[in-house]
């Protein structure tokens, strides 16, 4: 990292105890991984900056937080104050991928590694609430899982500002490892209820009116027993830094060159009817207009059950209503057309679907993987609602999708046939992301919990 990008007061602090700037972790500017300089050989730390001032609250808390130890929370070492309002926290380092950088480069975790995460950093989150202390950061890039596996939570500086609470820490673990699964109608789209164990289990917990981190703890262990984590290959988690942070390294996973691009498999010939209701209410700043549907307008595509007029909301908010309204409707295309790609087992449909690379094609061609061309028949996702939920920092658009799953048959390549049955209505929220060939899915995600 160039040193004129690193406050002059962190440089000072870290050249007194031996250290140097040698890499930014994340992307808030504010967090730096350092390097032992001189003949004596140390160990690298880590430097997180968090504005708060340096009063007698300041000094409780600091002290509280140093006095906990716990073998899956980043070890303080120090709190110090610097200029202009700030204070560092000097932390140990440590190496391995964040848990949001191992799901980009690699399907989702099953629900045995999730509880591998889930369970030890729960307890890290019991040991800070028995201090009296609330993380208040729990999220997929705040927890570092070591090559050996070890889930270890860090960035700690959300304790020094107060802001957080016990119940709401627990309920942003839930809803991170419920980012990291496999999206439900996965699942049983695949012919796997049986394996949908541990999302219901999390979402009790959450829903709770105070849950607790042994709350947590208890119903992983009693949804599924735990399993190692797979870590992916060095290229592939480099790939998936570089995606993450939007071009700019992150250390803590080895550097090595990014995955080859997977080539597109043959289109089956058979294309297998699915079934998308879209005339649904499009809801945005709470005013509804009669608008045609999408089928009315003559796009809906082969294999949609056209719905009389429905209420599709005039769309206000930070988006001009027009691109509003262009986002809401390929939220809903693109959703049949991701259903009519799985359906089919057809790796190359899915191109028409998601942004090359993206974690959503990574999960939806490791899904066909699993399936090993298993069809689904009769599988009809009924739209209930989209609703735009904002956008992110890459100028892509997410919009939370509310859908069911109708009862369907997966058939084998053998000709085994499998009922599944139908799921009642749940909400994700898609990425989408503005191409050359429109919009198109970045990222399938749960939405945030309540805190």
């Amino acid at each position: 990292m160039h040193p004129a990008l690193v406050p002059d007061d962190v440089v000072r602090l870290l050249a007194d105890r031996g250290h140097a700037v040698g890499a930014a972790v994340g992307t808030d500017g504010a967090w730096w991984v350092a390097q032992p300089v001189g003949d004596d050989a140390g160990t690298p730390v880590e430097v997180q900056v968090v504005r708060v001032p340096a009063d007698d609250r300041l000094r409780h808390l600091a002290g509280l937080l140093r006095g906990v130890e716990h073998p899956h929370l980043a070890r303080v070492l120090d709190v110090v104050p610097l200029d202009a309002g700030r204070v560092a926290v000097l932390v140990e380092h440590v190496p391995g991928p964040t848990l949001a950088e191992l799901r980009a480069a690699r399907p989702p975790l099953t629900d045995g590694e999730a509880v591998t995460v889930a369970v030890p950093v729960a307890e890290a989150l019991g040991a800070l609430h028995a201090a009296g202390l609330a993380h208040a950061a729990v999220a997929a890039d705040r927890v570092v899982v070591r090559p050996d596996g070890f889930p270890v939570l860090v960035d700690v500086r959300g304790a020094l500002t107060g802001s957080g609470s016990p119940d709401g820490d627990v309920r942003r673990l839930v809803a991170t490892v419920l980012g990291v699964l496999a999206p439900v109608e996965a699942q049983l789209a695949a012919g796997l209820p049986d394996l949908v164990r541990l999302r219901p289990a999390l979402e009790d917990v959450a829903r709770a009116a105070v849950p607790t981190a042994q709350d947590l703890v208890a119903a992983a262990f009693a949804a599924a027993s735990p399993q190692p984590v797979h870590i992916p290959a060095p290229e592939a988690l480099a790939g998936a830094q570089v995606a993450l942070a939007g071009g700019r390294s992150l250390p803590r996973a080895p550097a090595g060159a990014p995955p080859a691009r997977r080539e597109r498999r043959p289109r089956r010939g058979r294309r297998v009817p699915v079934v998308v209701a879209v005339g649904l209410v499009l809801v945005a700043g709470g005013v509804l207009v009669m608008r045609p549907t999408l089928a009315e307008r003559g796009d809906a595509g082969p294999g949609v059950v056209p719905a009389s007029a429905s209420p599709v909301a005039s769309t206000t908010g930070p988006l001009p209503t027009d691109l509003q309204e262009e986002v809401l409707a390929a939220a809903v295309d693109l959703t049949r057309r991701r259903a009519e790609a799985l359906a089919a087992a057809s790796p190359g449909a899915l191109d028409d679907v998601h942004v090359p690379g993206s974690p959503a094609l990574a999960r939806d061609l490791e899904l066909l993987d699993r399936l090993a061309g298993a069809r689904s028949e009769g599988l009809a996702v009924q739209v209930a609602s989209v609703v735009p939920a904002g956008g992110t920092g890459d100028g892509d658009r997410v919009v939370a999708v509310r859908s069911s799953v109708a009862a369907h048959t997966r058939v084998a390549t053998s000709g085994e046939r499998t009922p599944v049955a139908e799921t009642g209505e749940r909400t994700v929220e898609l990425v989408l992301r503005r191409t050359d060939q429109g919009w198109r899915v970045w990222d399938v995600r749960e939405p945030a919990g309540p805190s």
